[in-house]
């Protein structure tokens, strides 16, 4: 499966950087189906996963909203 170019894709890692999180809580996420409407993961390729950046700021930024 290819991914379309004109989008930029992160992988879980870099995901669970930004948002502050473990790659293990993304993990649990995805399994338990928490969060799946504001982020959803993009693809799973090789067993990697990728999530779309902007999809992975928009939650961030609706999260620290949320938050604050």
């Amino acid at each position: 499966m290819r991914m379309p170019a004109d989008v930029d894709y992160i992988t879980a890692k870099e995901t669970a950087s930004i948002l502050g999180v473990s790659v293990d809580t993304l993990r649990f996420w995805r399994y338990t189906g928490k969060h799946t409407k504001a982020l959803t993961p993009y693809a799973n390729i090789s067993r990697r996963v990728f999530y779309k950046r902007d999809d992975v700021q928009r939650f961030f930024d609706s999260s620290m909203t949320a938050i604050a």
